[in-house]
């Protein structure tokens, strides 16, 4: 019989009594009682037996392809597999290549039908303690994801061995703070790991491993950075101080991550030292926001322009492209329409138009629509007072439709009792129910109406002083920033008239205002 060794050893089990050396021992002393010929052996160490992704399997697979195989010995069934179903379908896949598998201490012996039963029934238990265990361990993650206990602190930060408190390491939180300057100064996220591999700057895993060993794998060894590991620095909350655990939950048996909603996770707020302060964050993630959805790009080692992908053209519908100029010393970046700069004038004009302009409108809207917010929020006011004024009539009437509701229900279950009676004239009775019913839901509406105009008002009015301020805070800057522009307008779009000016309008998102319309004459 020519038999194949196969042990396993995972991180839930006692090191000691299980270990590899001893159970290979075991089978060994087995195959050697037995006059059994050991053509070959394979083994795991530190792998889960719910998972059949596994080197020491794969090997097995290979030593039955070439008949290398009789008789595979494990210690117990346990060791080949823990999942229930995948252990079946191994243990099935042997025996349609005539191997027989053995379990030395348990005795049981996969080409005995006697032993079916008993293999199902291990199988089965093997499959519940391996859950069981999973379920305890997911238990402790989930308590210390509760109380706070980071499972994996983010590059930039350390917990100090001694006390336990998570400091900053200065040298890693120097390179996440570049991150998001690049950022913001428009660099687009290949440019800058492309800038970082290019200068030598260390990636995540050398600042995550190297204090168990930089060179735990060999994918760690070369620190590269790639677009989504920038990504995800600009994505992490963790380096505003606030700590966000359960964000997901993922099955290494099935393969699946299962994303957690906001409301279900757990908000550390203020657990450890920020490296980036909230307001920056925020605007990164709505910059962020703004480059994916209108997917702009730039070559390497250039910026992305500040109305890239904004700004549209109002002829053709093609984007206008930032272009760079300089003369006699002087520079500027000018947007043109793509159709323009691809095909020449015979398809569409350049509509010209340089960044400082641009500059100025937006400024002077933002202006212009500060004061308009500030006008309705003054007659939301008036509307609260007029609300206050009336509200003994608003009472009277709130009164006076729940009476009539009183009475429409009483003629419905009236005409319910008539209708039991006169069944001849149902379809009668069913329109002068409905009718009753409808004048219900009305009034019922009139009463929320009442009752909620003055919440309305009062809440609108709010809505509209919070987005004044945040204009005046975008105003006292003398320069606006990429990110608030592009919180605060959506599209623009250009438009070139015969006599060579152009029509400017800017459509703003939200509730900032449905759109505005600003004409000029450009002097070449």
């Amino acid at each position: 019989m020519k038999a194949w060794l196969y042990y396993r050893l995972s991180r839930d089990e006692d090191a000691e009594m299980n270990s590899l050396q001893n159970q290979r021992q075991i089978l060994v002393d087995y195959a050697e009682q037995n006059g059994y010929e050991i053509t070959g052996e394979s083994f795991d160490d530190n792998v889960s037996g719910m998972t059949f992704e596994r080197k020491g399997l794969h090997q097995i697979e290979l030593a039955v392809e070439d008949g290398k195989v009789d008789v595979l010995l494990v210690k117990d069934l346990s060791r080949l597999g823990r999942h229930r179903t995948r252990t079946a379908l191994f243990i099935d896949y042997l025996r349609e290549n005539n191997v027989r598998v053995y379990s030395v201490t348990e005795g049981i012996d996969s080409s005995n039908e006697n032993d079916d039963m008993i293999i199902g029934f291990k199988q089965l238990v093997n499959d519940f303690y391996a859950k069981d265990i999973g379920k305890k361990v997911r238990a402790g993650i989930r308590q210390k994801q509760k109380t706070g206990m980071p499972v994996n602190l983010p590059m930039g930060y350390y917990k100090d061995k001694f006390t336990g408190e998570i400091l900053v390491d200065e040298t890693a939180a120097a390179i996440v703070r570049e991150i998001f300057e690049k950022f913001f100064a428009g660099y687009g996220l290949t440019t800058i790991a492309k800038d970082f591999n290019r200068r030598g700057i260390k990636s995540p895993e050398y600042f995550s491993h190297r204090k168990v060993g930089a060179q735990r794998t060999q994918i760690c060894k070369k620190f590269l950075w790639v677009q989504t590991t920038v990504k995800r620095i600009i994505q992490n909350e963790a380096y505003t101080g606030t700590l966000v655990n359960h964000k997901t939950v993922t099955s290494k048996i099935y393969k699946t991550v299962d994303v957690i909603p906001p409301e279900e996770q757990y908000r550390h707020e203020n657990f450890m030292p920020a490296i980036i302060d909230r307001e920056t964050f925020d605007q990164a993630q709505i910059l962020l926001k703004s480059r994916q959805s209108t997917q702009v790009r730039a070559k390497f080692g250039s910026v992305i322009h500040r109305y890239c992908g904004m700004i549209k053209c109002a002829e053709c519908g093609a984007s206008l492209i930032a272009k760079k100029r300089t003369v006699a010393g002087h520079s500027w970046v000018e947007y043109t329409c793509n159709s323009n700069h691809r095909y020449g004038n015979e398809y569409c004009t350049a509509h010209t138009i340089r960044e400082p302009q641009l500059d100025e409108i937006i400024h002077t809207e933002l202006a212009m629509l500060r004061q308009e917010i500030l006008d309705s929020s003054q007659k939301y006011d008036e509307i609260v007072k007029d609300w206050n004024k009336k509200k003994p009539k608003y009472d009277k009437m709130i009164k006076e439709y729940s009476q009539k509701i009183v009475t429409l229900n009483g003629q419905i279950e009236e005409l319910i009792m008539e209708r039991i009676g006169d069944r001849e004239h149902a379809k009668v009775y069913n329109s002068m129910i409905e009718k009753r019913e409808a004048e219900i839901a009305e009034l019922t509406q009139k009463i929320e109406d009442c009752r909620k105009f003055d919440e309305l008002s009062k809440k609108r009015r709010d809505e509209l002083m919070s987005t004044a301020e945040l204009l005046d805070e975008v105003l006292l800057e003398p320069y606006i920033s990429d990110t608030n522009i592009r919180l605060l307008v959506r599209k623009i779009n250009v438009h070139e008239n015969e006599d060579g000016s152009l029509d400017v309008t800017i459509e703003f998102n939200g509730d900032f205002k449905d759109s505005s319309t600003v004409c000029f004459e450009i002097n070449e």
